[in-house]
Protein backbone atom coordinates (compact mmCIF):
# COMPACT_ATOMS: atom_id res chain seq x y z
CA UNK A 1 0.00 0.00 0.00
CA UNK A 2 1.35 3.41 -0.95
CA UNK A 3 2.29 5.75 1.90
CA UNK A 4 1.79 8.82 -0.28
CA UNK A 5 -0.84 11.02 1.38
CA UNK A 6 -1.97 12.17 -2.06
CA UNK A 7 -2.88 8.63 -3.11
CA UNK A 8 -6.11 6.85 -2.17
CA UNK A 9 -6.44 3.12 -2.86
CA UNK A 10 -9.60 1.60 -4.36
CA UNK A 11 -11.59 -1.10 -2.62
CA UNK A 12 -13.21 -4.02 -4.46
CA UNK A 13 -16.55 -2.22 -4.88
CA UNK A 14 -14.83 0.83 -6.37
CA UNK A 15 -13.03 -1.46 -8.83
CA UNK A 16 -16.36 -3.06 -9.69
CA UNK A 17 -17.99 0.26 -10.62
CA UNK A 18 -15.01 1.15 -12.82
CA UNK A 19 -14.84 -2.26 -14.50
CA UNK A 20 -18.56 -2.42 -15.30
CA UNK A 21 -18.76 1.14 -16.67
CA UNK A 22 -19.81 0.71 -20.31
CA UNK A 23 -21.55 2.91 -22.92
CA UNK A 24 -24.84 1.05 -22.33
CA UNK A 25 -24.47 0.81 -18.54
CA UNK A 26 -22.49 3.81 -17.25
CA UNK A 27 -21.89 3.63 -13.51
CA UNK A 28 -22.35 7.23 -12.47
CA UNK A 29 -25.18 8.37 -10.21
CA UNK A 30 -27.14 11.61 -10.33
CA UNK A 31 -29.27 13.81 -8.14
CA UNK A 32 -31.95 16.23 -9.35
CA UNK A 33 -32.81 19.10 -7.01
CA UNK A 34 -35.75 21.47 -7.65
CA UNK A 35 -35.55 25.01 -6.25
CA UNK A 36 -38.00 27.90 -6.06
CA UNK A 37 -36.44 31.22 -7.02
CA UNK A 38 -36.25 33.70 -4.11
CA UNK A 39 -38.66 36.62 -4.04
CA UNK A 40 -37.39 39.54 -6.04
CA UNK A 41 -34.83 37.44 -7.92
CA UNK A 42 -33.68 39.21 -11.07
CA UNK A 43 -33.43 37.68 -14.50
CA UNK A 44 -29.69 37.30 -13.98
CA UNK A 45 -30.04 35.14 -10.84
CA UNK A 46 -28.92 31.96 -12.60
CA UNK A 47 -26.10 33.71 -14.45
CA UNK A 48 -24.76 35.07 -11.16
CA UNK A 49 -25.04 31.66 -9.49
CA UNK A 50 -23.26 30.06 -12.44
CA UNK A 51 -20.45 32.65 -12.34
CA UNK A 52 -20.04 32.22 -8.58
CA UNK A 53 -19.75 28.45 -8.88
CA UNK A 54 -17.24 28.65 -11.72
CA UNK A 55 -14.86 30.78 -9.69
CA UNK A 56 -15.13 28.64 -6.51
CA UNK A 57 -11.87 26.67 -6.07
CA UNK A 58 -11.96 22.87 -5.93
CA UNK A 59 -10.51 21.89 -2.56
CA UNK A 60 -12.79 19.19 -1.11
CA UNK A 61 -12.05 15.48 -1.41
CA UNK A 62 -12.81 13.56 -3.59
CA UNK A 63 -13.69 16.33 -6.07
CA UNK A 64 -9.95 16.91 -6.55
CA UNK A 65 -9.12 13.22 -7.09
CA UNK A 66 -8.32 11.80 -10.52
CA UNK A 67 -8.01 8.17 -11.55
CA UNK A 68 -4.35 7.20 -11.98
CA UNK A 69 -2.04 4.17 -11.77
CA UNK A 70 0.99 3.33 -9.62
CA UNK A 71 3.31 0.37 -9.25
CA UNK A 72 1.89 -1.98 -6.57
CA UNK A 73 4.57 -1.43 -3.93
CA UNK A 74 3.31 -4.06 -1.46
CA UNK A 75 3.47 -6.88 -3.99
CA UNK A 76 6.79 -5.70 -5.44
CA UNK A 77 8.34 -5.99 -1.96
CA UNK A 78 6.86 -9.41 -1.28
CA UNK A 79 4.16 -8.01 0.96
CA UNK A 80 1.25 -9.70 -0.77
CA UNK A 81 -0.71 -11.19 2.14
CA UNK A 82 -2.19 -13.95 -0.03
CA UNK A 83 0.86 -14.47 -2.25
CA UNK A 84 1.56 -17.91 -0.79
CA UNK A 85 -1.72 -19.12 -2.34
CA UNK A 86 -0.67 -18.17 -5.85
CA UNK A 87 1.05 -20.70 -8.17
CA UNK A 88 4.82 -20.20 -8.68
CA UNK A 89 4.34 -18.89 -12.24
CA UNK A 90 1.94 -16.22 -11.00
CA UNK A 91 4.34 -15.20 -8.24
CA UNK A 92 7.15 -14.63 -10.75
CA UNK A 93 4.91 -12.60 -13.07
CA UNK A 94 5.36 -8.84 -12.88
CA UNK A 95 2.28 -7.34 -11.21
CA UNK A 96 0.07 -4.96 -13.15
CA UNK A 97 -0.01 -1.27 -12.22
CA UNK A 98 -2.57 -0.55 -9.54
CA UNK A 99 -5.40 1.91 -10.14
CA UNK A 100 -5.63 4.59 -7.47
CA UNK A 101 -7.18 7.99 -6.81
CA UNK A 102 -4.52 10.68 -7.01
CA UNK A 103 -5.04 14.09 -5.44
CA UNK A 104 -4.53 17.01 -7.84
CA UNK A 105 -3.03 20.35 -6.86
CA UNK A 106 -5.42 22.24 -9.13
CA UNK A 107 -8.78 21.47 -10.75
CA UNK A 108 -10.46 23.89 -13.14
CA UNK A 109 -14.13 24.13 -12.03
CA UNK A 110 -15.16 25.47 -15.44
CA UNK A 111 -14.58 21.97 -16.86
CA UNK A 112 -17.22 20.54 -14.54
CA UNK A 113 -20.02 23.16 -14.30
CA UNK A 114 -22.63 23.82 -16.99
CA UNK A 115 -25.68 26.06 -17.49
CA UNK A 116 -28.74 24.97 -19.50
CA UNK A 117 -32.03 26.66 -20.43
CA UNK A 118 -35.18 24.56 -20.78
CA UNK A 119 -37.31 24.99 -23.91
CA UNK A 120 -40.82 26.32 -23.36
CA UNK A 121 -43.06 25.65 -21.57
CA UNK A 122 -40.37 24.45 -19.15
CA UNK A 123 -42.48 21.74 -17.56
CA UNK A 124 -41.66 18.38 -15.99
CA UNK A 125 -41.58 16.75 -19.43
CA UNK A 126 -38.92 19.13 -20.74
CA UNK A 127 -36.91 18.80 -17.52
CA UNK A 128 -37.11 15.01 -17.59
CA UNK A 129 -35.98 14.85 -21.22
CA UNK A 130 -32.96 17.08 -20.54
CA UNK A 131 -31.88 15.15 -17.43
CA UNK A 132 -32.31 11.85 -19.29
CA UNK A 133 -29.99 13.09 -22.06
CA UNK A 134 -27.40 14.39 -19.58
CA UNK A 135 -27.48 11.11 -17.68
CA UNK A 136 -26.57 9.05 -20.75
CA UNK A 137 -23.09 10.51 -21.30
CA UNK A 138 -20.20 8.88 -19.45
CA UNK A 139 -17.86 10.96 -17.30
CA UNK A 140 -14.43 11.85 -18.68
CA UNK A 141 -11.76 9.80 -16.88
CA UNK A 142 -9.01 12.23 -17.83
CA UNK A 143 -10.23 14.54 -15.04
CA UNK A 144 -12.11 14.21 -11.72
CA UNK A 145 -15.34 12.27 -12.20
CA UNK A 146 -18.10 14.78 -11.43
CA UNK A 147 -20.31 17.38 -13.11
CA UNK A 148 -22.87 19.97 -11.97
CA UNK A 149 -25.61 21.17 -14.34
CA UNK A 150 -27.64 24.30 -13.54
CA UNK A 151 -31.00 24.33 -15.35
CA UNK A 152 -33.05 27.53 -15.69
CA UNK A 153 -36.46 28.16 -17.24
CA UNK A 154 -38.48 25.69 -15.15
CA UNK A 155 -42.13 26.75 -14.98
CA UNK A 156 -43.56 28.28 -11.82
CA UNK A 157 -40.52 30.44 -11.07
CA UNK A 158 -38.23 27.49 -10.38
CA UNK A 159 -34.87 26.11 -11.45
CA UNK A 160 -33.09 22.77 -11.10
CA UNK A 161 -29.62 21.46 -10.31
CA UNK A 162 -28.52 18.08 -11.66
CA UNK A 163 -25.41 16.65 -9.96
CA UNK A 164 -23.54 13.83 -11.67
CA UNK A 165 -21.00 11.74 -9.70
CA UNK A 166 -19.21 8.47 -10.38
CA UNK A 167 -20.26 5.60 -8.14
CA UNK A 168 -16.64 4.47 -7.75
CA UNK A 169 -16.05 7.59 -5.64
CA UNK A 170 -19.44 8.27 -4.08
CA UNK A 171 -22.19 6.24 -2.53
CA UNK A 172 -25.52 7.93 -1.87
CA UNK A 173 -24.91 8.55 1.82
CA UNK A 174 -21.58 10.29 1.27
CA UNK A 175 -22.90 12.39 -1.60
CA UNK A 176 -25.82 13.57 0.53
CA UNK A 177 -23.50 14.35 3.46
CA UNK A 178 -21.33 16.55 1.25
CA UNK A 179 -24.21 18.37 -0.43
CA UNK A 180 -25.64 19.75 2.81
CA UNK A 181 -22.70 22.14 3.23
CA UNK A 182 -23.78 24.27 0.28
CA UNK A 183 -27.28 24.75 1.72
CA UNK A 184 -28.59 26.64 4.72
CA UNK A 185 -31.75 26.55 6.83
CA UNK A 186 -31.73 30.37 6.75
CA UNK A 187 -33.16 31.98 3.62
CA UNK A 188 -31.10 35.13 4.22
CA UNK A 189 -27.72 33.37 3.94
CA UNK A 190 -25.87 34.01 0.69
CA UNK A 191 -22.75 32.69 -1.07
CA UNK A 192 -22.16 29.47 0.83
CA UNK A 193 -19.35 27.55 -0.89
CA UNK A 194 -20.37 24.80 -3.35
CA UNK A 195 -19.73 21.22 -2.24
CA UNK A 196 -16.39 21.04 -4.08
CA UNK A 197 -15.14 24.20 -2.32
CA UNK A 198 -15.96 23.19 1.27
CA UNK A 199 -13.00 23.14 3.68
CA UNK A 200 -13.59 19.70 5.19
CA UNK A 201 -10.73 20.13 7.67
CA UNK A 202 -13.12 22.20 9.81
CA UNK A 203 -15.42 19.23 10.35
CA UNK A 204 -15.05 16.41 12.86
CA UNK A 205 -13.89 12.90 12.06
CA UNK A 206 -17.36 11.54 12.95
CA UNK A 207 -18.82 13.54 10.07
CA UNK A 208 -19.33 11.19 7.07
CA UNK A 209 -18.17 14.01 4.79
CA UNK A 210 -15.01 14.77 6.78
CA UNK A 211 -11.51 13.82 5.58
CA UNK A 212 -10.19 10.52 6.93
CA UNK A 213 -7.98 10.13 10.01
CA UNK A 214 -4.74 8.18 9.98
CA UNK A 215 -4.85 4.97 7.89
CA UNK A 216 -6.01 1.86 9.68
CA UNK A 217 -3.94 -1.32 9.90
CA UNK A 218 -4.26 -3.55 6.84
CA UNK A 219 -6.03 -6.86 7.67
CA UNK A 220 -3.82 -9.94 7.77
CA UNK A 221 -4.07 -12.75 5.25
CA UNK A 222 -5.84 -14.90 7.85
CA UNK A 223 -8.41 -12.16 8.54
CA UNK A 224 -9.10 -11.84 4.82
CA UNK A 225 -9.64 -15.59 4.46
CA UNK A 226 -11.94 -15.60 7.49
CA UNK A 227 -14.05 -12.79 6.03
CA UNK A 228 -14.40 -14.62 2.70
CA UNK A 229 -15.35 -17.78 4.59
CA UNK A 230 -18.16 -16.00 6.43
CA UNK A 231 -19.48 -14.56 3.17
CA UNK A 232 -19.52 -17.96 1.46
CA UNK A 233 -21.20 -19.60 4.46
CA UNK A 234 -23.94 -16.94 4.45
CA UNK A 235 -24.63 -17.64 0.77
CA UNK A 236 -24.79 -21.36 1.49
CA UNK A 237 -27.17 -20.77 4.41
CA UNK A 238 -29.47 -18.72 2.18
CA UNK A 239 -29.73 -21.59 -0.30
CA UNK A 240 -30.47 -24.09 2.48
CA UNK A 241 -33.52 -22.20 3.76
CA UNK A 242 -36.88 -23.74 2.98
CA UNK A 243 -39.34 -22.10 0.64
CA UNK A 244 -41.84 -19.95 2.50
CA UNK A 245 -39.38 -18.73 5.13
CA UNK A 246 -38.84 -15.51 3.19
CA UNK A 247 -35.07 -15.88 2.67
CA UNK A 248 -33.94 -15.25 -0.91
CA UNK A 249 -31.36 -17.62 -2.34
CA UNK A 250 -28.55 -15.93 -4.34
CA UNK A 251 -28.95 -15.75 -8.12
CA UNK A 252 -32.63 -16.79 -7.98
CA UNK A 253 -34.27 -13.75 -9.62
CA UNK A 254 -36.80 -14.77 -12.31
CA UNK A 255 -36.51 -13.89 -15.97
CA UNK A 256 -38.58 -10.79 -16.80
CA UNK A 257 -38.95 -8.16 -19.51
CA UNK A 258 -37.11 -5.79 -17.16
CA UNK A 259 -33.92 -7.79 -17.54
CA UNK A 260 -31.78 -8.07 -20.65
CA UNK A 261 -29.03 -6.32 -22.60
CA UNK A 262 -29.38 -2.56 -22.08
CA UNK A 263 -29.16 0.23 -24.62
CA UNK A 264 -27.68 3.65 -23.87
CA UNK A 265 -31.08 5.37 -23.65
CA UNK A 266 -32.51 6.47 -20.28
CA UNK A 267 -35.80 7.91 -18.96
CA UNK A 268 -36.58 9.35 -15.52
CA UNK A 269 -39.91 9.19 -13.68
CA UNK A 270 -40.66 10.97 -10.38
CA UNK A 271 -43.24 10.90 -7.60
CA UNK A 272 -43.33 11.99 -3.95
CA UNK A 273 -44.89 9.89 -1.19
CA UNK A 274 -45.97 11.05 2.27
CA UNK A 275 -43.79 9.70 5.09
CA UNK A 276 -46.49 10.28 7.79
CA UNK A 277 -48.91 8.17 5.74
CA UNK A 278 -46.31 5.43 5.36
CA UNK A 279 -45.58 5.47 9.10
CA UNK A 280 -49.29 5.19 9.88
CA UNK A 281 -49.53 2.26 7.48
CA UNK A 282 -46.54 0.60 9.13
CA UNK A 283 -48.15 1.01 12.55
CA UNK A 284 -51.23 -0.83 11.26
CA UNK A 285 -49.13 -3.93 10.52
CA UNK A 286 -48.99 -6.46 13.36
CA UNK A 287 -45.61 -6.05 15.00
CA UNK A 288 -45.04 -2.82 13.06
CA UNK A 289 -43.34 -2.20 9.73
CA UNK A 290 -40.64 0.30 8.81
CA UNK A 291 -40.96 3.01 6.19
CA UNK A 292 -38.52 1.04 4.02
CA UNK A 293 -40.70 -2.07 4.24
CA UNK A 294 -43.77 -0.03 3.26
CA UNK A 295 -41.76 1.41 0.37
CA UNK A 296 -40.91 -2.09 -0.87
CA UNK A 297 -44.58 -3.10 -0.67
CA UNK A 298 -45.61 0.03 -2.60
CA UNK A 299 -43.03 -0.73 -5.30
CA UNK A 300 -44.17 -4.35 -5.46
CA UNK A 301 -47.79 -3.36 -6.06
CA UNK A 302 -46.86 -0.72 -8.63
CA UNK A 303 -44.62 -3.13 -10.56
CA UNK A 304 -47.29 -5.84 -10.45
CA UNK A 305 -49.76 -3.48 -12.16
CA UNK A 306 -47.13 -2.27 -14.64
CA UNK A 307 -46.21 -5.81 -15.69
CA UNK A 308 -49.88 -6.81 -15.90
CA UNK A 309 -50.46 -3.88 -18.28
CA UNK A 310 -47.77 -5.37 -20.51
CA UNK A 311 -49.05 -8.93 -20.07
CA UNK A 312 -45.65 -9.86 -18.64
CA UNK A 313 -46.16 -10.63 -14.94
CA UNK A 314 -43.95 -13.63 -14.04
CA UNK A 315 -45.23 -16.47 -11.86
CA UNK A 316 -42.28 -16.01 -9.50
CA UNK A 317 -41.96 -12.79 -7.46
CA UNK A 318 -39.62 -10.00 -8.49
CA UNK A 319 -36.49 -9.79 -6.35
CA UNK A 320 -35.19 -6.38 -5.25
CA UNK A 321 -31.54 -5.83 -4.39
CA UNK A 322 -31.49 -3.26 -1.58
CA UNK A 323 -28.22 -1.46 -0.75
CA UNK A 324 -27.45 -1.09 2.95
CA UNK A 325 -25.00 1.56 4.18
CA UNK A 326 -22.04 0.15 6.10
CA UNK A 327 -19.55 1.77 8.47
CA UNK A 328 -16.90 3.51 6.36
CA UNK A 329 -13.33 2.37 6.93
CA UNK A 330 -11.12 4.90 8.66
CA UNK A 331 -8.74 5.27 5.72
CA UNK A 332 -11.42 5.83 3.08
CA UNK A 333 -11.57 9.38 1.75
CA UNK A 334 -13.53 8.25 -1.26
CA UNK A 335 -15.30 5.17 -2.47
CA UNK A 336 -18.15 3.00 -1.30
CA UNK A 337 -19.25 1.53 2.02
CA UNK A 338 -22.35 -0.36 0.92
CA UNK A 339 -23.69 -3.85 1.52
CA UNK A 340 -26.76 -5.46 -0.02
CA UNK A 341 -29.74 -7.59 0.97
CA UNK A 342 -32.30 -9.29 -1.25
CA UNK A 343 -36.04 -8.89 -0.65
CA UNK A 344 -39.01 -10.47 -2.41
CA UNK A 345 -41.51 -7.91 -3.70
CA UNK A 346 -44.18 -10.64 -3.70
CA UNK A 347 -45.56 -9.52 -7.06
CA UNK A 348 -47.18 -12.96 -7.44
CA UNK A 349 -49.59 -12.17 -4.57
CA UNK A 350 -52.81 -10.52 -5.75
CA UNK A 351 -54.24 -9.51 -2.36
CA UNK A 352 -52.69 -6.16 -1.27
CA UNK A 353 -52.83 -6.94 2.45
CA UNK A 354 -51.26 -10.37 2.05
CA UNK A 355 -48.62 -8.91 -0.28
CA UNK A 356 -47.66 -6.26 2.27
CA UNK A 357 -47.31 -8.81 5.08
CA UNK A 358 -45.27 -11.13 2.83
CA UNK A 359 -42.87 -8.31 1.88
CA UNK A 360 -42.34 -7.43 5.55
CA UNK A 361 -41.63 -11.10 6.32
CA UNK A 362 -39.09 -11.37 3.48
CA UNK A 363 -37.34 -8.15 4.49
CA UNK A 364 -36.89 -9.27 8.09
CA UNK A 365 -35.78 -12.78 7.18
CA UNK A 366 -33.04 -11.53 4.87
CA UNK A 367 -31.86 -8.88 7.33
CA UNK A 368 -31.58 -11.60 9.95
CA UNK A 369 -29.41 -13.66 7.62
CA UNK A 370 -26.84 -10.84 7.51
CA UNK A 371 -26.80 -9.86 11.17
CA UNK A 372 -23.71 -11.93 12.06
CA UNK A 373 -21.53 -10.56 9.24
CA UNK A 374 -18.85 -8.01 10.09
CA UNK A 375 -18.03 -5.17 7.68
CA UNK A 376 -15.39 -7.11 5.70
CA UNK A 377 -17.50 -10.25 5.39
CA UNK A 378 -20.53 -8.18 4.33
CA UNK A 379 -18.41 -6.46 1.68
CA UNK A 380 -17.25 -9.83 0.31
CA UNK A 381 -20.82 -11.15 0.32
CA UNK A 382 -21.86 -8.12 -1.73
CA UNK A 383 -18.97 -8.67 -4.15
CA UNK A 384 -20.02 -12.29 -4.67
CA UNK A 385 -23.66 -11.35 -5.17
CA UNK A 386 -22.73 -8.75 -7.80
CA UNK A 387 -20.62 -11.13 -9.90
CA UNK A 388 -23.48 -11.75 -12.39
CA UNK A 389 -23.54 -8.00 -13.13
CA UNK A 390 -19.83 -8.13 -13.97
CA UNK A 391 -20.55 -10.99 -16.38
CA UNK A 392 -23.52 -9.12 -17.84
CA UNK A 393 -21.36 -6.03 -18.43
CA UNK A 394 -18.76 -8.06 -20.31
CA UNK A 395 -21.09 -10.33 -22.32
CA UNK A 396 -24.60 -10.36 -23.77
CA UNK A 397 -25.63 -13.36 -21.69
CA UNK A 398 -24.83 -12.47 -18.09
CA UNK A 399 -28.32 -11.05 -17.54
CA UNK A 400 -29.73 -14.59 -17.61
CA UNK A 401 -28.38 -15.18 -14.08
CA UNK A 402 -29.10 -12.19 -11.84
CA UNK A 403 -29.07 -11.63 -8.12
CA UNK A 404 -32.00 -9.20 -8.37
CA UNK A 405 -34.42 -7.92 -11.01
CA UNK A 406 -33.92 -4.30 -9.95
CA UNK A 407 -32.34 -2.13 -7.28
CA UNK A 408 -34.49 -0.29 -4.72
CA UNK A 409 -32.57 2.11 -2.51
CA UNK A 410 -33.29 4.72 0.16
CA UNK A 411 -30.94 7.67 0.71
CA UNK A 412 -31.37 9.82 3.85
CA UNK A 413 -31.85 13.51 3.13
CA UNK A 414 -32.48 16.71 5.10
CA UNK A 415 -35.47 16.95 7.40
CA UNK A 416 -35.74 20.72 7.50
CA UNK A 417 -36.30 23.36 4.82
CA UNK A 418 -33.09 24.15 2.90
CA UNK A 419 -31.98 27.18 0.87
CA UNK A 420 -29.25 28.02 -1.64
CA UNK A 421 -28.73 31.77 -1.98
CA UNK A 422 -32.30 32.30 -0.78
CA UNK A 423 -33.76 29.76 -3.23
CA UNK A 424 -35.85 27.18 -1.38
CA UNK A 425 -35.23 23.49 -2.05
CA UNK A 426 -38.57 21.90 -2.99
CA UNK A 427 -37.65 18.33 -3.97
CA UNK A 428 -34.71 15.94 -4.30
CA UNK A 429 -34.96 13.13 -6.85
CA UNK A 430 -32.30 10.51 -7.46
CA UNK A 431 -31.23 9.69 -11.01
CA UNK A 432 -29.30 6.54 -10.28
CA UNK A 433 -27.34 4.10 -12.41
CA UNK A 434 -28.62 0.92 -14.04
CA UNK A 435 -26.66 -2.25 -13.43
CA UNK A 436 -25.93 -4.36 -16.49
CA UNK A 437 -28.93 -6.58 -17.18
CA UNK A 438 -31.31 -4.47 -15.05
CA UNK A 439 -33.48 -1.94 -16.89
CA UNK A 440 -34.94 -0.35 -13.76
CA UNK A 441 -33.67 1.39 -10.63
CA UNK A 442 -35.86 2.97 -7.94
CA UNK A 443 -34.11 5.26 -5.47
CA UNK A 444 -35.90 7.44 -2.95
CA UNK A 445 -34.60 10.36 -0.92
CA UNK A 446 -36.02 11.27 2.49
CA UNK A 447 -36.70 14.99 2.33
CA UNK A 448 -38.82 16.61 5.03
CA UNK A 449 -42.10 14.73 5.28
CA UNK A 450 -41.78 13.12 1.85
CA UNK A 451 -40.02 10.31 0.07
CA UNK A 452 -38.99 11.80 -3.28
CA UNK A 453 -38.78 8.83 -5.65
CA UNK A 454 -36.63 8.80 -8.77
CA UNK A 455 -37.30 5.95 -11.22
CA UNK A 456 -34.51 5.50 -13.77
CA UNK A 457 -35.21 3.14 -16.66
CA UNK A 458 -33.91 1.98 -20.00
CA UNK A 459 -36.98 2.76 -22.16
CA UNK A 460 -36.19 0.05 -24.71
CA UNK A 461 -36.91 -2.57 -22.03
CA UNK A 462 -38.95 -0.56 -19.52
CA UNK A 463 -40.87 2.21 -21.34
CA UNK A 464 -42.81 4.95 -19.55
CA UNK A 465 -41.29 4.84 -16.05
CA UNK A 466 -43.66 7.67 -15.11
CA UNK A 467 -46.48 5.11 -15.24
CA UNK A 468 -44.72 3.20 -12.46
CA UNK A 469 -44.48 6.48 -10.54
CA UNK A 470 -48.23 7.07 -10.90
CA UNK A 471 -49.00 3.51 -9.80
CA UNK A 472 -46.74 3.92 -6.75
CA UNK A 473 -48.77 6.94 -5.63
CA UNK A 474 -52.02 5.03 -6.08
CA UNK A 475 -50.67 1.87 -4.44
CA UNK A 476 -50.14 3.69 -1.15
CA UNK A 477 -53.88 4.44 -0.99
CA UNK A 478 -54.69 0.83 -1.97
CA UNK A 479 -52.58 -0.50 0.91
CA UNK A 480 -54.16 1.97 3.34
CA UNK A 481 -57.61 0.71 2.40
CA UNK A 482 -56.47 -2.92 2.61
CA UNK A 483 -55.20 -2.33 6.17
CA UNK A 484 -58.41 -0.61 7.26
CA UNK A 485 -57.08 2.94 7.13
CA UNK A 486 -58.84 5.87 5.52
CA UNK A 487 -56.87 6.66 2.34
CA UNK A 488 -55.50 10.18 2.30
CA UNK A 489 -55.36 12.45 -0.69
CA UNK A 490 -53.31 11.36 -3.69
CA UNK A 491 -49.65 12.41 -3.25
CA UNK A 492 -47.99 14.92 -5.49
CA UNK A 493 -46.45 13.34 -8.55
CA UNK A 494 -43.81 15.67 -9.88
CA UNK A 495 -42.39 18.84 -8.37
CA UNK A 496 -43.48 19.18 -4.76
CA UNK A 497 -44.73 22.70 -5.15
CA UNK A 498 -46.18 24.41 -8.20
CA UNK A 499 -46.70 28.14 -8.38
CA UNK A 500 -50.28 29.33 -8.87
CA UNK A 501 -50.99 29.99 -12.52
CA UNK A 502 -51.03 33.67 -13.39
CA UNK A 503 -53.92 35.25 -15.27
CA UNK A 504 -52.95 36.43 -18.75
CA UNK A 505 -52.68 40.18 -19.08
CA UNK A 506 -55.29 40.42 -21.81
CA UNK A 507 -58.04 38.42 -20.10
CA UNK A 508 -61.27 40.40 -19.78
CA UNK A 509 -64.42 39.90 -17.76
CA UNK A 510 -66.14 38.39 -20.78
CA UNK A 511 -63.36 35.84 -21.17
CA UNK A 512 -63.65 34.96 -17.49
CA UNK A 513 -67.37 34.34 -18.01
CA UNK A 514 -66.65 31.95 -20.89
CA UNK A 515 -64.13 30.07 -18.74
CA UNK A 516 -66.68 29.86 -15.95
CA UNK A 517 -69.25 28.32 -18.30
CA UNK A 518 -66.78 25.58 -19.21
CA UNK A 519 -66.05 24.81 -15.56
CA UNK A 520 -69.72 24.92 -14.46
CA UNK A 521 -70.97 21.53 -15.82
CA UNK A 522 -68.55 19.75 -13.42
CA UNK A 523 -70.73 20.81 -10.44
CA UNK A 524 -74.21 19.49 -9.67
CA UNK A 525 -75.68 22.94 -9.03
CA UNK A 526 -73.36 25.51 -10.60
CA UNK A 527 -73.56 29.08 -9.46
CA UNK A 528 -72.32 32.04 -11.39
CA UNK A 529 -70.21 33.42 -8.53
CA UNK A 530 -68.59 30.07 -7.81
CA UNK A 531 -67.83 29.54 -11.47
CA UNK A 532 -66.10 32.90 -11.70
CA UNK A 533 -63.97 32.05 -8.67
CA UNK A 534 -62.86 28.77 -10.24
CA UNK A 535 -62.08 30.27 -13.61
CA UNK A 536 -58.49 31.43 -12.95
CA UNK A 537 -57.53 27.97 -11.69
CA UNK A 538 -58.84 26.02 -14.65
CA UNK A 539 -59.53 28.25 -17.59
CA UNK A 540 -58.60 25.64 -20.17
CA UNK A 541 -60.18 22.19 -20.66
CA UNK A 542 -58.25 19.18 -19.43
CA UNK A 543 -57.36 17.97 -22.93
CA UNK A 544 -56.49 20.38 -25.67
CA UNK A 545 -58.59 19.69 -28.76
CA UNK A 546 -56.31 19.04 -31.73
CA UNK A 547 -58.77 20.68 -34.09
CA UNK A 548 -61.10 23.64 -33.76
CA UNK A 549 -64.05 21.54 -34.96
CA UNK A 550 -63.57 19.10 -32.04
CA UNK A 551 -63.68 21.96 -29.56
CA UNK A 552 -66.83 23.38 -31.19
CA UNK A 553 -68.65 20.05 -30.93
CA UNK A 554 -67.73 19.50 -27.28
CA UNK A 555 -68.76 22.96 -26.10
CA UNK A 556 -71.98 22.94 -28.14
CA UNK A 557 -73.16 19.83 -26.30
CA UNK A 558 -72.58 21.49 -22.93
CA UNK A 559 -74.52 24.62 -23.94
CA UNK A 560 -77.78 22.83 -24.79
CA UNK A 561 -79.93 25.35 -22.88
CA UNK A 562 -78.88 28.26 -25.07
CA UNK A 563 -80.38 29.34 -28.38
CA UNK A 564 -78.93 27.96 -31.59
CA UNK A 565 -77.16 31.20 -32.42
CA UNK A 566 -75.70 31.41 -28.90
CA UNK A 567 -74.48 27.80 -29.16
CA UNK A 568 -72.43 28.57 -32.24
CA UNK A 569 -70.93 31.72 -30.76
CA UNK A 570 -70.13 30.00 -27.45
CA UNK A 571 -68.42 27.12 -29.23
CA UNK A 572 -66.26 29.48 -31.24
CA UNK A 573 -65.36 31.35 -28.08
CA UNK A 574 -64.38 28.16 -26.22
CA UNK A 575 -62.04 27.19 -29.04
CA UNK A 576 -60.02 30.30 -28.30
CA UNK A 577 -57.39 29.94 -25.58
CA UNK A 578 -55.83 32.45 -23.23
CA UNK A 579 -53.40 33.95 -25.75
CA UNK A 580 -56.43 35.14 -27.77
CA UNK A 581 -58.60 36.32 -24.91
CA UNK A 582 -59.68 39.48 -26.77
CA UNK A 583 -61.12 37.40 -29.59
CA UNK A 584 -62.98 35.27 -27.03
CA UNK A 585 -64.43 38.39 -25.43
CA UNK A 586 -65.67 39.72 -28.77
CA UNK A 587 -67.33 36.42 -29.66
CA UNK A 588 -69.04 36.27 -26.27
CA UNK A 589 -70.35 39.82 -26.67
CA UNK A 590 -71.77 38.98 -30.11
CA UNK A 591 -73.49 35.93 -28.65
CA UNK A 592 -75.22 38.02 -26.02
CA UNK A 593 -76.46 40.54 -28.61
CA UNK A 594 -77.91 37.81 -30.83
CA UNK A 595 -79.51 35.99 -27.89
CA UNK A 596 -81.13 39.15 -26.46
Amino acid sequence: MSKDSNVQHLNAQDEYFLDTDTPTAPTHIGGLEIFELPKGAGRDFMQKLYAYMKKSPVRAEPFNYKLDTIEPEAEAKGGDALGWLRPPAARRKKPKPERVWKKLDHVNPEEHIYLHALPRPGGQRELGELVSRLHVNRLDRSRPLWEVHLIEGLEGGRFAVYNKLHHSQFDGKRGMALSRYMRSTNAAVRNLPPIWAVDLSKHTARDPAAPPPAPAKEPSGFDKLAAWGKALKTMSDARDHKAGEGVIAPYSAPATILNGPLTSRRRLGTVSLSIPRMKALGAAVEGGATVNEILLAVCGGALRRYLQDRDALPKEPLIAACPVAQARKENAAAGNAVGQILVSLCTHVANPRQRLLAVVKSSRANKGLMKDLDADAYAHYTELSMMPQVLAAKTQFGHKVLNGNLVISNVPGPRETQYVNGARLDAMYSASMLLAGQALNITVCNFGDNLDMGIMACPDLCPSPQRIAVYAGEELAILEEAMGLKPSRTPRRAAPRKATARKPAGQTAAAKKVAAKKAAPKKAAPKKAAAKKAAPEKAAPKKAAPKAMAAKTTVAKKASTKKASAKKASAKTAAATRPVAKKAAASAAAARRRGA
